[in-house]
């Protein structure tokens, strides 16, 4: 039985509500439909790959919306430890759509046929012998990855979350009115 007599504080609708709860666990699971069906064939085509970075995009930049309001409403008017765990909880979440985007990618850029490739490539990997092709095709792959718009929002996203994540844990006294 719940034992109503602790010391409690006002539930934040805008962070522990059923709506904005409900949204964000929905928008992730339906995000594994897409990836999976473009699985189906074993084959991602650069379409599902575009489908799926903007899918994630859209997820990542829904989730640095709700972890920068968490971080301004701490500084202004309070927002308790439970509610700011509640935002890391739902940021993890939201960060699953980074992950099955970057396995989908992997998957497609080590998965490129040879004609794919020297379409992409246009030649400069071709002059480059063995051992110094793969290297080279390395080096390619490291420098489109570091560009990819998701991975780097992704990237940012996960700063951040370790930033809040650590001041939560270091400073829990700058979160309102909390009796965590």
């Amino acid at each position: 039985m719940l034992d109503q007599r602790g010391p409690c504080f006002a539930a934040n609708p805008d962070v522990s509500g059923i709506g904005v709860r409900t949204a964000i666990y929905a928008q992730n699971l339906l995000s594994f439909g897409p990836a999976l069906l473009a699985l189906k064939d074993r084959k991602v085509t650069p379409t599902e790959l575009e489908t799926l970075e903007t899918q994630s995009t859209t997820i990542l930049i829904t989730a640095f919306a709700i972890l920068l309001s968490a971080i301004i409403q701490a500084r202004t008017s309070g927002i308790s430890n439970y509610h700011t765990s509640i935002v890391l909880d739902l940021s993890w979440m939201n960060n699953t759509n980074l992950f099955i985007y970057l396995l989908l990618y992997v998957y497609r850029r080590v998965n490129l046929s040879e004609d794919e490739l020297a379409d992409e490539v246009a030649g400069r990997l071709n002059a480059a012998p063995g051992p110094k092709r793969r290297l080279a095709r390395w080096i390619l792959e490291a420098k489109k990855a570091f560009f990819n718009p998701v991975i780097i929002i992704g990237s940012l996203h996960l700063s951040l979350m370790a930033a809040v994540g650590i001041w939560l844990w270091s400073r829990p006294a700058s979160f309102g009115n909390s009796h965590d």
